[in-house]
């Protein structure tokens, strides 16, 4: 061999046997780098409802799963949801819905991804609780509240939004939510409207009945949280509410509240995923786990919203039931919200509460 030759030999045996060294050293960085991080963000109310969530659903999933649960929050604004699909960015992969009015039109509009439901046995939900782009978790109402040191065992409490409307037999300040839906039905239902009859409503009657108790409305609440506080630091005597936000107030916080049933507006919390999502994959994992008896069951530890799977509910005792808007005694007291007519009426309904807001 001459020298020319042993050179260019000897010079690519040493790139051959760089190379060789550099894949290994990159193979081992592979093997020994910590696979990618899974994870979603799940979007809810806040306060007492997503704690429950959060103890219930989002860390057992996460140790369950591995899956990261990033937490964001909102109050049920329909454009906000909408103006971020449409901006082809949604920053939330599974969104706890609305009033169920929303899950209708954002199916329409075509904001929302449809449901896989592989591995989710449809059976096992009451009638209603699922539809093609919604899985529902949770039953809840918005019912009439208020403190038991107002309204003490053996005095007359206020049992029907006539009687919340009714401000020379019950005096003091109101707080009803700044939002038409339910807020319209309550109006109709202190007018003499029977439950039966709500639907369609009747706007022009409402928004009267409405002019009547305006005066004695000092805050027009837009977060769950605020009813409980508004009664606790007592700033008003009467609310309009969500049941478990009530409920956590009185049993965990200790603050003297009650709920009268009479009424009540019943309605689902649902899981939506926006589309466009960027974890897809993680948010359906995510909302079949919550769809389990069990885990539901775990909710109604944190907050008494009913389960809406029949086995959770069967496997409750008896005064964890009593306590759940959907219990034999409860339910035939209320009315069910009226998705259908929202979703086709919303968009004007709220152009004139908006309107009759800045006026009153």
């Amino acid at each position: 061999m001459n020298r020319t030759t042993f050179i260019s030999s000897w010079k690519f045996a040493s790139f051959f046997l760089l190379a060789l060294l550099s894949c290994i050293a990159g193979c081992k960085r592979t093997h020994d780098e910590p696979a990618q991080t899974r994870e979603l963000t799940v979007c809810s109310y806040g306060g007492s409802f997503q704690e429950a969530q959060r103890k219930a659903f989002y860390e057992p999933f996460e140790k369950d799963t591995g899956i990261r649960v990033h937490e964001a929050q909102w109050s049920g604004e329909y454009a906000k949801l909408k103006a971020m699909v449409d901006a082809g960015a949604p920053a939330w992969d599974v969104v706890n819905g609305a009033e169920s009015s929303t899950i209708i039109r954002g199916a329409r509009e075509g904001i929302l991804a449809p449901i896989d439901y592989t591995g989710i046995d449809k059976a096992k939900f009451y009638p209603g609780a699922l539809t093609d782009y919604s899985v529902a978790f949770d039953f809840y109402s918005t019912v009439l509240a208020y403190s038991s040191q107002t309204y003490p065992a053996g005095r007359p409490h206020p049992t029907s939004w006539a009687d919340f409307w009714d401000t020379k037999r019950f005096p003091g300040g109101r707080s009803l939510r700044k939002d038409p839906r339910t807020t319209l039905e309550f109006a109709l239902l202190a007018d003499g409207v029977p439950m039966e009859k709500l639907y369609p409503l009747d706007i022009d009657r409402a928004f009267r009945s409405l002019d009547k108790i305006a005066p004695a409305v000092t805050v027009w609440w837009s977060s769950g949280h605020q009813p409980a506080q508004l009664l606790a630091d007592k700033e008003v005597v009467l609310v309009s509410a969500f049941n478990g936000r009530i409920w956590t107030a009185a049993t965990q916080d200790k603050i003297p509240l009650e709920v009268d049933w009479s009424q009540g507006a019943l309605d689902t919390d649902s899981w939506v995923i926006p589309k466009g999502a960027k974890h897809y994959k993680e948010a359906m994992e995510f909302i079949r786990y919550t769809s389990r008896p069990d885990v539901q069951l775990r909710l109604t530890k944190y907050i008494n919203y009913g389960p809406t799977t029949p086995e959770a509910y069967a496997n409750l005792d008896a005064a964890t039931r009593a306590m759940l808007p959907t219990s034999p005694e409860n339910r035939p007291k209320q009315f069910v919200y009226n998705a259908q007519w929202w979703a086709d009426n919303e968009a004007l309904v709220v152009e004139r509460w908006n309107k009759w807001l800045i006026e009153r």
